[in-house]
Order: C-alpha cells, then sequence, then structure tokens
C-alpha cells in the first residue's frame, strides 16, 4: 500500500497549515522596514500605548504579525490629534539627538546620545490611505530635537531646511544639516553629515558679510561636488536703494547653480559672528554670493 503513507503524510500537513493557519497567515505578511543610521526599524505597526516621558515621547506598538515593538518619537507626537492609540499608523524616522540616560532627565545635562527617533506618525485609514488629520511634522518649526538647538529653519514651500547644533560650545559643538517634507510622509531628503552630527567645525564652514544697509551670514555643507548653503541678511537690495530681506537654501554642483529655495516666511536664524565663534565655525576658502 505505497499510497498510505502519502496520504497519511498529506493529512498531517493538512492538520498542521489547520493548526497553524492563524501564525503562518499572518507571517506571510511582510513587515515593512527602513535602514536608519545602523538600525532596521518598522515602518508600519498599531499603537498600543503613548507614554510622554523625560526624553521623547514613546509608543508601544504591534507590527501586522502582532509583533509588540518599541520606539522613541518627537513629544507632539504622544499629543497629536487624533490619539494613536488604537491606530494603525506609518512611521518616519530621522537620526536626532536626545538627552542621555545618564542625565536622569536632568534639563541642565548636556550629555546626550544620537537615536532613530520617530519624527512622523501618520495614521492609515481602513482603506490603505494615510490620514491627512495626522501630519504633526506640518506644525514643527524645525527637525531639530528638543535636546539640540535651532541654528536655522525655513519653510519653502512643502519642505523645510534646518540646521540643528548641540548645546555644547567649542570644539565639543556638533552640528548637522537636514532637509525634508514638512508633513513628514516620506523620510527626510538630506541629512549632512551623514551618520550623525559631528563637530561644528568640520560639518560645515560659514561667514558673516557686510552690506550697504545691513549684514549677513551663510552656512554651507558639502556632500561630494554638491553644497548646500543656508542663508540669511538683510541689505539696500530693492530697486530703489530700500532694505530687502535675503534668506533661503542655494543648492550648487561643482560651481555652479542648481537651485535656490527661498523661505515662504520669517526664518529661525541664529547665523552670525557670535555663534560661528561660539562652536568654531570657520570661512573657509570659498566666498558665497547671496542670491537675487
Amino acid at each position: 500500500m505505497p499510497t498510505i503513507p502519502n496520504a497519511r503524510r498529506l493529512a498531517d500537513l493538512a492538520l498542521l497549515a489547520l493548526l497553524m493557519g492563524c501564525p503562518l497567515a499572518a507571517g506571510a505578511q511582510d513587515v515593512p522596514t527602513v535602514k536608519i543610521g545602523q538600525a532596521t526599524k518598522k515602518t508600519v505597526g498599531t499603537v498600543t500605548a503613548t507614554n510622554s516621558g523625560d526624553v521623547a515621547c514613546y509608543l508601544t506598538l504591534k507590527d501586522d504579525r502582532g509583533a509588540a515593538f518599541e520606539e522613541m518619537a518627537d513629544f507632539e507626537i504622544c499629543d497629536q490629534k487624533p490619539p494613536l492609540k488604537g491606530k494603525r499608523v506609518t512611521l518616519t524616522y530621522s537620526l536626532q539627538k536626545v538627552m542621555s540616560d545618564e542625565c536622569q532627565g536632568d534639563p541642565a545635562c548636556k550629555k546626550t546620545r544620537m537615536v532613530a527617533l520617530v519624527s512622523a506618525a501618520r495614521i492609515i485609514s481602513a482603506g490603505g490611505t494615510t490620514s491627512t488629520a495626522a501630519k504633526p511634522a506640518a506644525q514643527r518649526t524645525s527637525f531639530c530635537t528638543p535636546a539640540e538647538t535651532i541654528v536655522f529653519a525655513c519653510r519653502t514651500g512643502a519642505k523645510m531646511a534646518s540646521v540643528c547644533a548641540s548645546k555644547d560650545t567649542g570644539s565639543k559643538a556638533t552640528l548637522q544639516y537636514r532637509f525634508g517634507k514638512l508633513d513628514g510622509s516620506e523620510p527626510l531628503e538630506q541629512v549632512l553629515p551623514e551618520g550623525g552630527p559631528v563637530a561644528a567645525a568640520r560639518a560645515a564652514n560659514g561667514e558673516s558679510v557686510p552690506f550697504s544697509g545691513g549684514g549677513g551670514a551663510w552656512l554651507r555643507f558639502r556632500k561630494g561636488q554638491f553644497t548646500y548653503t543656508v542663508y540669511t541678511g538683510i541689505g539696500n537690495w530693492g530697486p530703489k536703494g530700500e532694505k530687502r530681506t535675503k534668506a533661503g537654501l542655494h543648492i550648487e554642483h561643482a560651481g555652479k547653480a542648481l537651485a535656490t529655495l527661498k523661505c515662504q516666511e520669517e526664518p529661525i536664524s541664529l547665523l552670525g559672528p557670535d555663534w560661528f565663534e561660539k562652536v568654531g565655525v570657520k570661512p573657509g576658502t570659498d566666498d558665497f554670493d547671496f542670491p537675487d
């Protein structure tokens, strides 16, 4: 009876499939992830709890396989409306500095650590689309964390350029440029230096310049032959010599201008001789012509 073992094997497999049907069905679903620095992070999950702590907002979630996981997020995500608890969300991350655990919540402590922080959590509706109500990044003033200083923040339409620094001074000061969509629908498009903030003196070059009727300052980050320069200034640039302001992001490749994204509202800026001296930023070898 050679067919009986085969029949029994098929019956056993059928029983096994029946017993494991739910886990296998869940396991068959892919769990989408993204690489942030050295960490691999899940980008979709259902929020089971939110807790605003000393360092960040803490999210507890379950992925589509039912496995629980936790993530640190911007403080505002704990308070966003509608509440996230019980909602399936898509997560956007960025590498950011937060207060070190050694500080034990002491706001005077300057020790920090680098983490992959959830910068946006958008609710996924039953139909699979993301809810427009959950866009906390649209209300943010920068891509900097509470543990960092906003050196420069400029809204350019649906996107924003930010320069974030540690609260240290001198050789301990670190610096990073971040650019991306305000609504957090996608990961940040550009983060320089990549891999995390580095010493301000090595991260960028910058300079203060005098103008007739005012003055300005600029800060430049490099990636290969590309340069990204944030700037702000005031001078007699009007048609009849009246005062005008200039502020934005200027992008070049191999010394040739690619784009100028102007700030659409008053930027946040610490750029100037006092700040440059405080963190050790130097002019470098190249000048910068403020674009019209």
